[in-house]
């Protein structure tokens, strides 16, 4: 593990940090492709970019505080500014809301933009948890005897024992969606049926990963990940229903 890749007085640079930095990268040159393919200006993929970077990070930041609301009023001041401490779905859902907002004032198609936009989402995702594995930032499966079992010894927060690396485990399906996504793409269907696809497919992977996840119950024996997960289908399920209803129509 890599939580501190350097360190120089006030300066620190971590693992994670490069890991995301990548994820924002690779999520934008692939963005940049896929709006060309669509006869989309590359230049909105600059746009949304500049605007998720900063929210994405606020939101992330903003639900692991709520998340973690008891421990944020024992400390709030390391809290808020820790390096550490971020909730991807928080990210995922400032994220899209202030994408929305650029894509608009462009005057592009939001639903066509966020099709454009599911493959490279999913790859910023990949990355992102390699990021959590790198740094061992936290986000653990539960113990385990079994060959998957990996021992964090020397991460963000350290194990002394083989745990699940779930993280590694979300890479590898996002990956595989990734995939999928780019080969349905391809396919004719109405705007807007990549993206509801992909928050079907996230939304079914986070909530089952999070049943050997160490994060706490919060409701009916859910943690807060696997509410924004069936969140996540639902609208999903919705968005499909209703733009292949549209597709049928047309």
């Amino acid at each position: 593990m890599y939580p501190i890749i350097f360190n120089y007085k006030i300066i620190t640079i971590g693992g994670y940090g490069i890991m995301l930095g990548i994820a924002f990268y690779t999520a934008f040159l692939l963005l940049e492709r896929e709006l060309k393919l669509r006869n989309i200006d590359g230049e909105l993929a600059y746009k949304i970019l500049l605007t998720i970077i900063p929210t994405a990070i606020i939101g992330a930041k903003l639900f692991h505080i709520f998340e973690n609301f008891s421990a944020f009023l024992n400390n709030p001041f390391d809290m808020i500014f820790s390096g550490s401490g971020l909730t991807v779905y928080g990210g995922y859902i400032v994220a899209i809301l202030s994408a929305a907002i650029v894509i608009r004032l462009s005057k592009a198609n939001i639903l066509e933009v966020f099709d454009a936009a599911a493959p490279p989402m999913a790859l910023g995702y990949a990355v992102g948890r390699l990021g959590c594995h790198v740094s061992g930032d936290g986000c653990y499966g539960i113990v385990t005897d079994s060959f998957m079992g990996c021992v964090y010894a020397n991460g963000i927060v350290p194990t002394s024992y083989p745990v699940i690396p779930t993280p590694l485990i979300e890479s590898f399906l996002s990956f595989i969606f990734i995939f999928i996504l780019l080969q349905v793409r391809k396919r004719e269907f109405s705007a807007g049926f990549v993206f509801f696809l992909y928050l079907i497919l996230n939304g079914c992977a986070r909530f089952a990963i999070e049943f050997i996840r160490i994060n706490d119950a919060v409701v009916l024996g859910m943690t807060q990940a696997q509410m924004i997960a069936i969140l996540f289908v639902l609208a999903g399920a919705v968005g499909l229903f209703f733009v292949n209803r549209r597709f049928r129509t047309a």
